[in-house]
């Protein structure tokens, strides 16, 4: 199909959205309220039509290929005299309507709260963010999730500020269906930035594409929730993923870690950062290694998957950075360079361990890159650290960061496997080899077309950086070949 066909089919199924939205709402009576006279109901219907072809042509001019912030201005204008004059503010409860309508049908679609809160904050800033987090409470809310959500889409909402049964408490409160003119009065927002900010919404929204499942979509939830208290029945497969990642054995060890990495990403003696990095080695190896003889002798070792988004600058080198993290440790990655999101696969612990490297890592590099951009001139003719501020340094920079601490990653692997072969005995191998196996398939079938990133030429000097500053930084090896 043509792009120009397919540009005319997506306006048409906009134009739809619209129209059925405007049909479903009516702040006072339906048009077709026998209590109303003939001409009360065409005057209804007429002005619902209108404000829906307003917001088409608004959501068209805001976001996408046929930006026309002259177009824009006027629908805004004109959509601002309407609300000036309709008691009812029709436009808004339209508005908010397809904004909750298009919402759900994301959801059916494989996106998940987080990952519509990364994409609009990616576009849109902090405003845009504010409206996206507040459509999502007032959607949690109108749909009734709070007793059918699974618990990462819980946790999701929580992150986000928002309670699944209540209204967002991450905006103001909204105590009507208007949630336009609820955030509009909530946040001080002029009225014309406001509807420049509601149209751009629907516009991003509209123009999303279809994402993998990682979980049954709410459609299936309450499905999934009356079969699951029958014996031997497991969530419909929806995706390889299972619903919820399994309970934790001892969340105080998790907590553990996390709080010896946060001192050592946070003190800047290397002496004391290494100190607390080989105590969190010694507690990740023990936690790694005895869940996944827990799971697999209680026949729990499932796989599951989830996003991690990365923002830009250089991207594409951090991902190469959680590549190769995740690689070490069992878990499949695949980065989506359209939606600045990376899906990971792997069993639920070592999700959880390879996002804590990950992260740590990132700390290090970052800070890293920063003490390189400030360090003294190594060429004449150069002011203090300009030459490293360039982005094909950076950019080799993390690269190399990414290979050295891929390297000695493996180093450390090899090291963990030996010791826990020894403690464990022979059980341990084939363990770990049917967790691998399991994440292979299950990656498949989620991901059955991807591609290798190709490498691209890079700066010398900033390779050679990054490789030095990866040989400084300190993580833990207990994540490394435990699980």
């Amino acid at each position: 199909m043509g792009k120009s066909n397919q540009q005319r089919r997506a306006a048409k199924r906009r134009r739809r959205a619209a129209s059925n939205a405007a049909g479903r709402s009516e702040p006072n009576r339906p048009a077709d309220d026998p209590g109303a006279d003939a001409g009360e109901r065409q005057a209804n219907g007429d002005a619902r039509e209108a404000t829906a072809r307003l917001l088409v042509a608004g959501a068209d001019a805001a976001f996408g290929d046929n930006v026309d912030e002259s177009a824009l201005d006027h629908v805004v204008q004109s959509l601002v005299v309407r609300s000036a004059s309709e008691p009812a503010q029709l436009a808004a409860v339209l508005a908010t309507d397809w904004l909750l309508q298009l919402t759900g049908l994301l959801w059916e679609n494989g996106w998940q709260p987080i990952d519509l809160a990364h994409m609009v904050r990616r576009h849109q800033g902090v405003r845009g963010s504010s409206l996206i987090t507040a459509v999502i409470g007032q959607q949690a809310l109108r749909a009734g999730l709070a007793d059918r959500a699974p618990a990462e889409w819980t946790a999701q909402l929580e992150s986000l500020g928002v309670s699944s049964g209540a209204r967002s408490t991450a905006g103001p409160p909204v105590t009507s269906d208007w949630l336009i003119t609820a955030w509009l009065a909530g946040r001080g927002i002029p009225i014309w930035d406001g509807w420049r900010d509601v149209l751009k919404l629907i516009g991003q929204l509209q123009n999303l594409h279809r994402l993998t499942p990682l979980g049954p979509p709410p459609s299936a939830w309450k499905r999934t929730a009356s079969k699951a208290g029958s014996a031997g029945t497991r969530p419909p497969a929806a995706s390889a993923a299972r619903r919820d990642p399994p309970a934790e054995h001892d969340p105080r060890m998790l907590s553990k870690i996390r709080a010896l990495l946060s001192k050592a990403e946070a003190t800047t003696f290397v002496e004391e950062a290494e100190a607390f990095t080989a105590k969190a080695q010694d507690l990740m190896t023990r936690y790694a290694i005895d869940e996944a003889l827990l799971e697999d002798s209680a026949g729990e070792a499932e796989v599951a998957a989830r996003r991690i988004h990365i923002d830009n600058p250089y991207a594409e080198a951090k991902v190469q950075l959680l590549s190769t993290v995740g690689a070490i440790n069992r878990v499949r990655v695949v980065w989506d360079d359209h939606h600045g999101m990376a899906s990971v696969v792997g069993m639920a612990v070592d999700l959880q361990l390879v996002e804590m490297l990950f992260t740590s890592l990132l700390v290090q590099a970052t800070r890293a890159l920063t003490e390189a951009g400030n360090a003294p001139p190594a060429q004449p003719g150069y002011r203090s650290g300009r030459l490293n501020r360039s982005p094909s340094f950076r950019r080799a920079f993390l690269l190399a960061y990414a290979t050295r601490v891929g390297e000695r990653l493996a180093e450390a692997g090899r090291r963990a496997g030996a010791e826990a072969g020894s403690s464990h005995g022979t059980e341990l191998v084939p363990v770990l080899a049917r967790r691998s196996e399991a994440v292979d398939s299950a990656f498949d079938r989620l991901f059955p077309e991807t591609r290798e990133i190709r490498a691209k030429r890079v700066d010398a000097r900033g390779w050679q950086a990054g490789r030095e500053a990866a040989d400084r930084a300190v993580f833990a090896a207990g994540q490394v070949g435990g699980g």
